[in-house]
């Protein structure tokens, strides 16, 4: 095999890989928890003392208190893929709150790949075999709830409820310990569930666990906090899920530090000239024959 062979084929896992983490973040959940003693605030609670409904709804009004209003955001990304194919590739993420995520990746320093999620519709273009994705947010997903907002909450490491562009404490469930509390929204769309757990101590989100109907659940970890300008964000979202047979893991690596935040941010995306459209399918396919070579 000759070094051009295996570049392209390194790329065209590459473009599989971040065309299925979109889609994977658009159905993911996550779930966490960690020893220690809650010492910040009025709290001084054991890692296994329950927590009090009066102490949650403080926990869950100081969440929500920790985060500001934003426009828009652009900052340096990386997509670690750990499975089916071990590889990396960097770019910039760039989000204009509730409207659109613009994810562009570089190789050799070049623009390969970008992928575009709006409030109805998915695309991307792939650069080394001229191709690109479109598709319907609505039919590829058959009536899933997720918004931009959503997919951009799930991102940064912050909770958020399906279809909604806030999380409300009238339609959620909260339990926990000293150690981790969890919210539980009661809107469970097409039968899955999802929460969302919390560090105590620290008051981060660090794991959304969203389970779904006859299938294994897809996970969101989150490690490498750093507060920003909109307060706290994960630096590193690590997301696991199977699709048959096929076990998909990538991590998310954010760079809280080097965030832009402002308006103006948004991108926009048009048909690139002499592509050819692929589907969702024919971008599994590619992820599975790349793996035998």
């Amino acid at each position: 095999m000759t070094e051009t062979h295996q570049r392209h084929i390194r790329l065209t896992h590459i473009y599989a890989t971040f065309i299925i983490t979109v889609m994977a973040l658009l159905t993911a959940g996550c779930h966490s928890s960690r020893s220690g003693v809650v010492t910040g605030g009025n709290y001084n609670i054991a890692d296994s003392e329950p927590l009090s409904k009066k102490t949650l709804d403080e926990l869950f009004v100081n969440l929500e208190n920790s985060y500001s209003e934003w426009d828009g955001v652009k900052m340096p990304v990386t997509l670690n893929l750990i499975s089916p194919k071990n590889m990396s590739i960097g770019g910039t993420l760039t989000m204009e709150r509730d409207r659109s995520v613009h994810l562009s990746f570089r190789f050799f320093g070049m623009e390969v790949a970008s992928v575009m999620v709006t409030s109805d519709s998915i695309y991307a273009a792939y650069k080394v075999e001229k191709i690109y994705f479109a598709e319907s947010i609505s039919d590829l997903l058959g009536g899933f709830p997720a918004t931009v907002g959503n997919v951009q909450d799930l991102l940064l490491g912050r909770p958020f409820m399906l279809g909604e562009n806030s999380i409300s404490r009238g339609l959620c469930q909260l339990s926990g310990t000293g150690a981790a509390w969890t919210i539980s929204p009661d809107r469970n769309p097409m039968g899955m569930s999802y929460d969302f757990t919390i560090d105590t101590p620290t008051g981060n989100v660090e794991l959304l666990t969203v389970n779904l109907p006859s299938r294994q659940p897809i996970v969101a970890d989150y490690s490498d906090f750093a507060i920003s300008e909109t307060g706290p964000m994960a630096g590193v979202t690590a997301i696991s899920a199977k699709s048959g047979n096929t076990r998909f893991a990538a991590e998310i690596t954010l760079n809280p530090r080097k965030a832009e935040w402002g308006k103006g941010l948004g991108k926009t995306w048009s048909v690139p000239k002499g592509y050819r459209r692929v589907l969702a399918a024919d971008i599994l396919k590619k992820l599975k024959v790349g793996s035998a070579n």
